[in-house]
C-alpha cells in the first residue's frame, strides 16, 4: 500500500485539503468559497480539481485515496450545515470523476483515532498534529481546518493500515461509509 491519502474538511465557506504520502505533503487551504449555495460548490470543485491535478503531478501520479469529513449541523445552525452538504458534494463529484477511491469520516470516529477523544477540541487536534507531525504543523500556519484535514488524513492511513515514517506507527469500491 503505497496510496496518496487526502484528508478533506470542506465546510460551507472554506475548503481544507491535506495529502500526504510517506514523508511528503501538500497543505492546501481556500481563503472563501463565497456565501451562496452555487458559488460555493462551483469553488469547491474548482479547488478540489485543482488540488487534485497538484496531487498528481507532485506525487508522480500514484494512486489517491480520499477521506472526507461528513457534514455536521454546528454553530452556523441549519443553513449553514445546508451549504456544507452542498460544498461537500462537490468534492464528492470530483472525487468520482476523477476515478479516486473515497471514504467519509465521521467527525468523533477520526477524533478519537487520531486525538484519543473523540470530541476533542480545535486546540487538541492542533496540538495532536503537532506532537505527531510538526512540519506539517507548521505548514498548516495554524489554521485549524488544515489541522482537521491533516488529521483526517492520517485517520485514512490508520485506516489503510499505512505507517507514517516521521512519527510513531498508529493503530476500501468507490464511496464506502466508514464504521463511526
Amino acid at each position: 500500500m503505497d496510496e496518496v491519502i487526502i484528508g478533506i474538511d470542506p465546510a460551507a465557506t472554506h475548503i481544507a485539503l491535506v495529502a500526504i504520502h510517506r514523508d511528503n505533503f501538500l497543505v492546501r487551504v481556500s481563503r472563501s468559497l463565497g456565501k451562496s449555495g452555487p458559488e460555493a460548490c462551483y469553488r469547491a470543485r474548482v479547488m478540489t480539481e485543482e488540488v487534485l491535478i497538484e496531487c498528481q503531478e507532485y506525487f508522480s501520479e500514484r494512486e489517491i485515496v480520499a477521506f472526507y469529513e461528513l457534514p455536521v449541523l454546528g454553530r452556523g445552525g441549519f443553513r449553514s450545515t445546508m451549504v456544507q452538504c452542498f460544498t461537500s458534494g462537490s468534492v464528492q463529484a470530483v472525487l468520482h470523476d476523477f476515478g479516486i477511491q473515497s471514504f467519509t469520516a465521521n467527525v468523533s470516529s477520526w477524533k478519537k483515532a487520531v486525538v484519543g477523544k473523540g470530541n476533542a477540541d480545535k486546540t487538541q487536534v492542533g496540538e495532536s498534529l503537532r506532537l505527531r507531525w510538526p512540519a506539517l504543523h507548521a505548514e498548516a500556519k495554524g489554521n485549524q481546518d488544515a489541522y482537521d484535514a491533516a488529521s483526517i488524513a492520517i485517520f485514512g492511513r490508520q485506516l489503510l493500515g499505512q505507517e507514517l515514517a516521521t512519527i510513531c506507527p498508529m493503530s476500501r469500491s468507490n464511496r464506502k461509509v466508514l464504521p463511526s
